[in-house]
């Protein structure tokens, strides 16, 4: 009876020890009622922000190296876009630098992948797979004919009840970078030092962590890397509305507009966001929440 007193302290210690070391990097966000649209033209009409545990990081190069090599996907790191400074270890110098050169599709199975490992239930239902490749838009050559070859994505579906990792809304996204409900009450985003934040330098992604943190305490939120978000933007979509077309969020720093720098004006004089295939490598990374109810 004593040993297995013992052995329930000792696992109920080892439990507490994994929550802190997973509280350690995220952040509660306090949901709200907030109509984002009436600041954020992209968003949409829906008025609830759920509670969430936000990561304060970017995943990082290590980090998805992981995923990386879990499922055997390593040719990824001899990637070569256009030689020069376009290659895997330019773009992603350090170990614990954003990661990016993440798909849409690996962005969702990655989320998984985690959930699973931490305990979480998985966010996404993936129906099927869709093979590995660097380079997802080839030519190839069929019946003596060449094409240019684009697979067709997995659909993927969102279960909003799950407690497993996911890609934020776009709600929940611009909900996140102007501050939560507070920073939004404290317009704390009207002409900030952008380069307390961020800069323009774009041939290689800055370690996590190497800009100031927003008053959430979320870094690199202002884009270290890029960030997949999870949206439907029918706008632009195709056959395949589900997957076709997702967002990916970044801001461009220029001479013009790094002084006095408005972020909620800098996002509604854009007249669209940075549109991308969900199958497209390049300065592409992802942040990951989940609900917190």
């Amino acid at each position: 009876m004593k040993k297995k007193l013992v052995f329930i302290l000792n696992l109920f210690i080892l439990n507490l020890i994994f929550a802190k070391s997973l509280q350690n990097n995220e952040v509660y966000v306090k949901g709200s009622n907030i109509n984002m649209k009436h600041y954020i033209q992209f968003c949409d009409e829906t008025k609830s922000i759920k509670n969430l545990y936000v990561q304060k990081y970017e995943v990082t190069r290590k980090e998805f190296e992981e995923y990386l090599d879990y499922f055997g996907y390593n040719k990824l790191k001899k990637y070569s876009k256009d030689g020069g400074l376009f290659t895997y270890n330019n773009m992603m110098p350090y170990s614990d630098c954003a990661a990016v050169l993440i798909t849409f599709y690996d962005a969702c199975k990655y989320c998984n992948w985690r959930s699973m490992q931490e305990g979480y239930e998985p966010a996404y239902e993936i129906q099927g797979e869709l093979s590995f490749e660097i380079n997802y838009f080839q030519w190839k050559q069929e019946n003596g004919e060449w094409s240019y070859y684009i697979p067709k994505m997995p659909e993927i579906r969102l279960n909003e009840k799950a407690n497993g990792y996911r890609l934020p809304t776009i709600n929940e996204y611009f909900y996140l970078l102007l501050g939560g409900q507070e920073g939004i009450d404290n317009k704390w985003w009207e002409l900030i030092d952008i380069t307390e934040f961020e800069d323009s330098e774009r041939h290689s992604i800055k370690k996590v962590g190497s800009y100031k943190p927003n008053p959430l305490g979320l870094y690199d939120i202002l884009s270290n890397a890029s960030e997949w978000l999870w949206h439907e933007n029918l706008l632009y979509a195709r056959e395949d509305s589900i997957n076709y077309s997702k967002n990916a969020i970044g801001i461009t720093i220029t001479k013009d507009n790094k002084a006095n720098f408005n972020l909620k004006k800098y996002f509604n004089e854009k007249k669209k966001l940075s549109l991308v295939s969900p199958l497209e490598r390049w300065f592409i990374g992802m942040r990951m929440v989940r609900n917190a109810e």
